[in-house]
């Protein structure tokens, strides 16, 4: 039987995708699908790239980011995101510019996003603000705020999402996979040094594989609970 595997934000960390497919045994009949944020802070950002070009993919903040700076002169862009520029040429922006929000999986019940979704709207009814950023909230204020940041009554948007959908999500990085009763989180911080994880359809089976190499630093800072033993680095 197909399986979907949906895997969480690459940041140019090919080799741990590989590695990582091999582990759940992916085949040509399998549905592949990845959270976005393909791309900056890793070593290998256009074979990510190519990578997802062959199998499905949500847009997530950085590819966003790029297609916004595609017109600015390489000496107004940071070095990490004129290191990307460098290694993509346009078929990759022109890619980026086709991929979805978010990615139904009516057969699951499920929906693939990048971020989440602002609790008491609908699928149709998110901005893409949320679907690409959304951390801790205050319903029904619009507002986002990093956990780190978050004012006194603000928090992780999964406390407050009731589905009907049950949202797979990368962007914030775990110490490992968030799972409740309506949403999964699988963006383990691969190219801060910790893992790389993909859910496994229909069994919901959570599969990670090691870093080989921390390529960025910075999130061992600030390691705060969302939910019982679960930390988020922010």
């Amino acid at each position: 039987m197909s399986r979907t595997i949906v895997i969480g934000d690459l940041h140019g960390c090919y080799d741990e995708a590989l590695e990582l497919l091999a582990r759940v045994g992916a085949t040509s009949t399998d549905r592949i699908i990845f959270t976005g944020d393909l791309v900056d802070r890793g070593p290998r950002r256009r074979e990510c790239v190519e990578l997802a070009m062959r199998h499905e993919c949500i847009l997530g903040n950085h590819e966003e980011k790029h297609l916004q700076q595609r017109r600015r002169r390489d000496a107004d862009l940071l070095p990490d995101h004129l290191e990307t520029r460098q290694a993509l040429g346009p078929e990759h922006l022109d890619y980026f510019a086709t991929l979805p929000h978010f990615i139904r999986l009516p057969e699951y019940q499920a929906v693939v996003v990048h971020a989440g979704v602002l609790p008491g709207r609908t699928l149709e009814e998110q901005e893409p603000y949320h679907l690409l950023h959304v951390q801790c909230v205050r319903p029904p204020e619009r507002k986002s705020y990093w956990p780190s940041k978050a004012p006194e009554g603000y928090r992780f948007w999964t406390h407050d999402w009731k589905g009907p959908e049950r949202v797979i999500f990368g962007h914030t990085v775990f110490d490992r996979p968030l799972v409740t009763e309506h949403a999964v989180g699988i963006d383990t911080g691969c190219v801060y040094g910790h893992s790389l994880t993909a859910l496994v359809l229909p069994t919901w089976e959570l599969v990670s594989v090691p870093a080989r190499k921390a390529w960025r630093a910075g999130k061992d800072v600030a390691l705060l609970p969302v939910h019982p033993g679960v930390d988020v680095f922010s």
